[in-house]
C-alpha cells in the first residue's frame, strides 16, 4: 500500500493466533517484500457451528409461533338484532293532584296608609316629642307638638266674658218684660173705671144730670187710658224683641266660643294611629303657619305587599274555591245584572309572605286584598295585586334561631316572595318534570300509542309539575306519561314499555346532561 512504511524499522507484530513457523514465515515475508499477506483466521469448530444453528432455529420457532399465537384474527360475523313492533319507552303514571297550588310571585312591601299632619292653627312650637324623628315610632294619641297657647287662651277668656254679659243682660230684660206685663195689667184696669165712668156720665146726660163738658173730661181719661195700655203692649213688644236679639247673640257668643276652645286645643298635636315617623320637618321655637304640614307618619299596624300576578296566576286565583260567583269570570251571562262592586276585588287568597336574608327565610301569613290600580299594567302585561299582612310583627323564624334573630317585622321597601295557595277548583293532574315536551306539551301512552296533548303548566313542586288536567281522562289506567327521549315522534306511533323506574331514567338523564356540560 502506497505510503505504507512496513520494513525492519517498523517491524509487525506478531498475532496471537500464529504458530511460530507461521510468524517466521510472515517474517522472512517482511524481509523479502514490502507486500503484507494477510494470514488467514483458524477455522472454526464444530460446536460452535452446532449452537449457531440451534439458536437460529429457536429464532424461527419463536417467530412462528407468536405469528400464529397474534397474527391477526378473523373478524366476527355481526348479526342485526331484530327490530322490534315499536319504539321503547319508559314511562309514568299521571297523578291527580290534591290540595291547593303553589304560585309563586315577588313582591315590594308597602305602608297601608302614609298620613300627613298639619298645624289647624299658626303658632310659635313650645314643645316637640323626642319621638318626632325619622324612623322612630309614636304611639296613638301621643303629643307631637304643643304651640304656644297664650293668644287662643285670652280670646277663650274674652269670649267667656262676653257670655257672662250676653246673660246679665238677657236677665235684666227679663226683669223689663215682668214690670211690663205687670203694668199692661194696672193700664187695662185703668182703661176699665175710664169706661164705667163714660158710661155712667152717658147715663146721667141721658136724664139730663150731668154736662156735655163732663162727657168730654170722661171721654179724654179713656182716651188717656187707651194710651197708656198701647205704650205699654208697645214696650212689651220691644223687650221680647230685644231679648230674642240677646238670645241670638248670645248663641254666636257660644259658637266663637267652641271655636276658640277648638282652635286652643289644636295647639297641641297628637298622634292619630300607631306608626313609624318617615318625615320630620318642624323643630322647638320655630313658627308654623295654619296648614303647614310638619311630619308624615306611616301606619305599622298592618302593611301590605304589592305584587304583579301573571294572566295565568290570575286564572287559577279566580278559579279558586275561594272565589265569588259573581266574578266577572264566573258562568253569568254577559247580560245579566250582575253586581259587579268588585271590580277590584278577588278572593281572599292565603299566602305566605317570604324574606330571605342569606341561607334563613322569615316568613309571614297574608291574604289577597285587592287588585291596585284601574286593571292591567300595559308595560308588564301583569295584574298588580296587594297583599294584606294583618299581623306584621308575628314572623315564623328559622328553627335554631334566636328571638333577634333578623328582622322582626315587615318593613317597607323589602323585596319579598310571594306564595299563593289556591284551591282550584278544576281537575289537575301532576307529571315528572321530564315528562313535559318543548312547546308545553306531553306525550301519552294510551293503549301502546303515542298521543301528543298540548297541556298548560299550573306550578312546579320539587321535581314534578302540576298541570291542567281538563282536556285528558285520569282515570284511564292505561294512560301514562312518557318520561324517556323518542326520535321523530308522531301521532299514533307504537310505543313499547322498557320497565325501567323513572328514577333510574332521571339519573341516566342527569349524567349525560353532566357530561355533555363537562
Amino acid at each position: 500500500m502506497a505510503g505504507l512504511n512496513i520494513g525492519p524499522s517498523s517491524p509487525v507484530a506478531p498475532k496471537p493466533w500464529a504458530t511460530p513457523e507461521t510468524r517466521g514465515e510472515c517474517l522472512h515475508t517482511d524481509s523479502a517484500s514490502t507486500t503484507p499477506v494477510t494470514p488467514k483466521p483458524p477455522p472454526r469448530s464444530s460446536t460452535h457451528a452446532i449452537v449457531n444453528l440451534i439458536v437460529s432455529a429457536a429464532i424461527l420457532g419463536g417467530c412462528f409461533f407468536g405469528y400464529s399465537l397474534l397474527g391477526e384474527r378473523k373478524r366476527p360475523t355481526r348479526g342485526k338484532p331484530p327490530k322490534p313492533d315499536g319504539t321503547v319507552v319508559t314511562t309514568a303514571m299521571l297523578l291527580p293532584h290534591q290540595g291547593p297550588v303553589t304560585l309563586s310571585a315577588n313582591g315590594v312591601v308597602v305602608p297601608l296608609r302614609e298620613i300627613r299632619l298639619a298645624t289647624e292653627v299658626a303658632g310659635r312650637v313650645v314643645f316637640q316629642s323626642e319621638n318626632l324623628r325619622p324612623g322612630r315610632t309614636v304611639a296613638a294619641d301621643e303629643v307631637l307638638v304643643r304651640l304656644d297657647p297664650t293668644e287662643y287662651e285670652l280670646e277663650v277668656r274674652r269670649l267667656v266674658t262676653q257670655q257672662a254679659q250676653e246673660a246679665a243682660e238677657l236677665a235684666a230684660t227679663d226683669v223689663s218684660i215682668e214690670n211690663t206685663k205687670q203694668l199692661l195689667s194696672l193700664a187695662k184696669e185703668q182703661l176699665k173705671l175710664a169706661a164705667d165712668e163714660r158710661a155712667r156720665v152717658d147715663s146721667l146726660v141721658q136724664r139730663q144730670a150731668a154736662s156735655m163738658s163732663e162727657v168730654d173730661v170722661t171721654k179724654r181719661s179713656e182716651l188717656t187710658a187707651k194710651s197708656s195700655l198701647v205704650e205699654l203692649e208697645n214696650r212689651q213688644r220691644e223687650l221680647v224683641a230685644g231679648r230674642e236679639l240677646i238670645v241670638q247673640k248670645r248663641a254666636a257668643t257660644e259658637v266663637a266660643l267652641a271655636r276658640a276652645q277648638l282652635d286652643l286645643d289644636r295647639t297641641v298635636i297628637k298622634s292619630p294611629i300607631r306608626g313609624r315617623v318617615v318625615a320630620s320637618m318642624v323643630e322647638v321655637e320655630s313658627f308654623v303657619g295654619a296648614g303647614a304640614s310638619f311630619v308624615t307618619i306611616e301606619d305599622i299596624s298592618v302593611v301590605e305587599v304589592r305584587s304583579n300576578l301573571t294572566v295565568d296566576q290570575m286564572f287559577r286565583v279566580w278559579n279558586s274555591i275561594a272565589a265569588r260567583p259573581t266574578h266577572p269570570i264566573s258562568t253569568h251571562p254577559i247580560d245579566e245584572d250582575v253586581d259587579l262592586i268588585a271590580d277590584d276585588q278577588v278572593p281572599p287568597v292565603p299566602a305566605t309572605i317570604a324574606y330571605r336574608l342569606g341561607l334563613r327565610t322569615y316568613q309571614w301569613q297574608a291574604v289577597l286584598e285587592r287588585i291596585d290600580g284601574v286593571g292591567i299594567d300595559a308595560a308588564t302585561r301583569t295584574y298588580p295585586c296587594l297583599f294584606r299582612v294583618d299581623a306584621p310583627e308575628q314572623v315564623t323564624r328559622p328553627l335554631n334561631s334566636a328571638s333577634n334573630d333578623g328582622p322582626n317585622r315587615l318593613m317597607r321597601g323589602m323585596f319579598v316572595s310571594v306564595m299563593l295557595k289556591a284551591e282550584s277548583r278544576r281537575p289537575l293532574a301532576s307529571c315528572p318534570e321530564m315528562a313535559i315536551r318543548p312547546g308545553n306539551r306531553i306525550w301519552i301512552n294510551r293503549d301502546g300509542k303515542l298521543h301528543i296533548v298540548p297541556i298548560e303548566v299550573v306550578a312546579r313542586e320539587g321535581d314534578r309539575v302540576i298541570i291542567d288536567a281538563e282536556g285528558f281522562l285520569l282515570d284511564d289506567t292505561a294512560a301514562a306519561v312518557v318520561i324517556s327521549p323518542v326520535s321523530n315522534p308522531s301521532e299514533g306511533m307504537k310505543l313499547l314499555s322498557s320497565g325501567k323506574p323513572p328514577s333510574k331514567v332521571a339519573d341516566e338523564s342527569r349524567a349525560a346532561n353532566e357530561k355533555a356540560a363537562g
